[in-house]
């Protein structure tokens, strides 16, 4: 491992440290302080609680204890509360902004805000070995954050390995830094390949990973504006003039006749399969749908307009940390216009519902103290200068 990997948003090397000691000073009065136990909203047998008992994490040799600073809210959460994935059991959560409090590896992260990537791998496996995008995403035997086996971000403290940390630049600030993980996971079209500078691309779903990957695909020098579909012209007016809003019909069939076959690339972030039988009519042939939601309902779909049209159908999961960390540190994405409300977490079943509410964007958990006057349970421009609700 190599700690300057971890700064590679700041470009910065490690702070120097007494590695005689093991770790800085500041370190060792960190670590002493921590609880026995935290507060955790905790899903056991299809119940979730808020928990002020549970017991908080013991990193391993390569790990670290991270406090959380804030936590959103992903479309995922919900579906695993439904029941995506056979039910979850944990603590819930995966995108977050936290603050090293104890890495016996690396003692000069402490004090340091980190975000991390959700994917736990176990750098044994046949894709492990193969390195790359396959082990950071597909290891055979990961755990995942506040998804697969391993307790996630809706509670005081985590632990990640140290290797998925990356340090936050200082001047990006805590609520846009909880960005970090869907911005990567909208930027890991890029990444893919998926789209040229001559493509055509449309995006349905104007839901808050819809429009994040919007903003993304915006930014990516194509020669014509990207479309989006979806049943909000205010939230598309996020974007200004980056792209070319239609409202979604709801059936694929009542869409316009010139805009089908239209696209070379269409991303679908409805998570329906209406939305996938709308991306089937509004790609040319032989083009790419990239399906970019998870849905925890089944059903059955008619495949023969993808053989017939030859349509590759091309799954994306999650991204590069760097790349999406240089979006907000340039200042060129301002992502605070994209959160709803925040809430604290002793608000979680109140936000939970929130974010499920037709229209919600991003709704955040302010987790540590130092975030509690922001939460409100409001967006940010109706904010009060300080109290919380």
């Amino acid at each position: 491992q190599d700690f300057r990997k971890l700064h590679a948003c700041q470009h910065i090397a490690p702070p120097p440290f007494p590695s005689r000691l093991g770790g800085t000073r500041e370190g060792a009065m960190v670590a002493a302080s921590i609880p026995e136990t935290m507060r955790a909203f905790v899903v056991e047998d299809g119940t979730a609680t808020l928990r002020s008992d549970y017991p908080v994490p013991r990193p391993g040799a390569d790990e670290a204890l991270v406090r959380v600073l804030r936590a959103g809210i992903c479309n995922t959460d919900l579906e695993l509360l439904k029941g995506y994935k056979g039910g979850f059991r944990g603590v819930l959560g995966h995108e977050f902004i936290g603050e090293v409090v104890s890495a016996a590896s690396w003692p000069a992260l402490v004090g340091r805000r980190v975000c991390g990537e959700l994917n736990v791998s176990c750098s044994s496996c046949h894709n492990c070995g193969r390195g790359g995008t396959i082990a950071r995403n597909h290891c055979l035997k990961r755990t995942v954050l506040g998804i697969l086996n391993h307790d996630g971000t809706y509670a005081d403290y985590l632990t990640l390995p140290v290797a998925n940390l990356h340090v936050v630049p200082d001047g990006v600030p805590t609520e846009a830094a909880a960005f970090v993980e869907p911005l990567a996971a909208a930027y890991r079209i890029v990444e893919q390949g998926l789209v040229r500078s001559e493509h055509r691309v449309c995006v349905l779903g104007d839901g808050k990973l819809g429009l994040l990957i919007a903003e993304v695909l915006s930014r990516q020098g194509l020669s014509s504006k990207v479309t989006l579909f979806g049943r909000h012209a205010s939230k598309a007016a996020l974007l200004g003039d980056a792209v070319v809003f239609h409202e979604s019909p709801r059936e694929a069939s009542a869409l316009p006749d010139e805009l089908r076959g239209a696209f070379d690339v269409v991303v679908d972030a409805t998570g329906t399969v209406e939305g996938l039988k709308m991306a089937a009519t509004l790609t040319m042939a032989m083009g790419t749908i990239v399906l970019k939601s998870t849905c925890a309902s089944q059903a059955t779909i008619d495949t023969s307009a993808f053989v017939v049209q030859e349509l590759n159908i091309v799954g994306s999961r999650c991204g590069p940390f760097p790349e999406a960390m240089k979006l907000l540190e340039d200042g060129s994405l301002d992502v605070s216009k994209y959160i709803s409300a925040v809430f604290p977490l002793e608000r979680v079943a109140e936000a939970l519902e929130m974010a499920r509410s037709r229209g919600c964007l991003k709704v955040q958990l302010a987790i540590a103290p130092s975030e509690l006057s922001a939460a409100t349970g409001e967006p940010p421009a109706k904010r009060p200068r300080a109290g919380v609700s």
